[in-house]
């Protein structure tokens, strides 16, 4: 099922006043439809744990708005990628971009008339906003 798993590289989210969450994304299986998903992202870098969740279709704040090709349900042929805002957790950090971080979803995938709870995990790397990435406002 090509719904579990996440694109290599996430872009961060951030508002005016700096990091408000990571983008998560990924592909959608050529049979997947996603009807609805939740995202956590964490990464500890020594001392500092930086921390993020969202699900799919809620806006962050200070985010980009959301188009309707990034509000589940998520389905070939017309989205060809899923994607969920998270926002910073209290009291994180920011995300540095020379770490790796941890992902994980939970999904309600429907596949040939058949529904089933997917969960998945890995491990991607973090980038600016806007330094490339396709399908995705900022770049």
């Amino acid at each position: 099922m090509a719904a579990s798993r996440f694109n290599e590289i996430l872009p961060l989210l951030k508002g005016e006043k700096g990091q408000v969450g990571v983008c998560a994304m990924g592909p959608v299986g050529d049979d997947d439809k996603l009807i609805w998903m939740r995202v956590w992202v964490w990464q500890q870098d020594g001392d500092s744990i930086a921390a993020s969740a969202g699900s799919a279709g809620e806006h962050v704040p200070g985010a980009h708005e959301l188009g309707r090709e990034q509000r589940p349900p998520f389905a070939r042929p017309e989205k060809k990628q899923w994607m969920v805002q998270t926002k910073l957790e209290e009291e994180s950090a920011d995300f540095n971009l020379d770490k790796p971080a941890l992902v994980q979803a939970i999904a309600l995938v429907e596949r040939n008339g058949e529904r089933n709870i997917v969960q998945w995990s890995q491990g991607v790397g973090l980038r600016a906003p806007g330094a490339g990435g396709a399908g995705h406002p900022e770049g």
